[in-house]
């Protein structure tokens, strides 16, 4: 009996140990660069890369950026974001509203006020290794257009 509990044990030491000696492999910006962009030309997308080294494209009229943090590699997040003209006390109330109604709403999508009050959006992910994003970006952007339908809806009284 305390034989099989020590392999078992074992076993699952040396099955975690493996994963995090996978998550624990450094990547360079430019790889992290390279990855997404090839994510996002998957997708049948032309990316860029910003002036801060993200990966930028456009889709269905708005600009999306995945972050490339070569600190914490496994962390994936993609972004749109959009400026709205009306920043009164009241409107921003409202999109307030809407952004926490579509973040309780949709699962890993989140949309918040940036500082001037303007409505982003946004998935994150953790992964094991960087290219495990690449399998979920078809639903990744699905989260992001139901985020933002959400938010529309609610913003808008529907």
């Amino acid at each position: 009996m305390k034989t099989s509990s020590f392999v078992r044990g074992g076993a699952a030491l040396l099955l975690a140990l493996s994963a995090m000696a996978a998550s624990a492999q450094t990547y360079t910006k430019q790889q992290l660069q390279e990855l997404y962009s090839s994510f996002v030309t998957g997708e049948g997308f032309r990316p860029e890369i910003t002036p801060a080294g993200n990966v930028k494209f456009k889709r269905e009229g708005r600009t999306h950026v995945i972050y490339v943090d070569e600190k914490d590699p496994t962390y994936f997040r993609m972004v749109f974001a959009f400026a709205e003209s009306d920043k009164s006390p009241a409107t921003r109330a409202r999109r307030l509203e809407a952004a926490s109604f579509a973040t309780g709403e949709v699962k890993v999508g989140k949309a918040y006020l940036d500082p001037e009050g303007d409505p982003v959006f946004s998935a994150e992910i953790f992964t094991v290794v960087p290219g495990d994003a690449k399998a979920m970006m078809p639903r990744i952007l699905q989260i992001m257009d139901l985020t933002y339908e959400k938010y529309q809806n609610k913003f808008n009284g529907r």
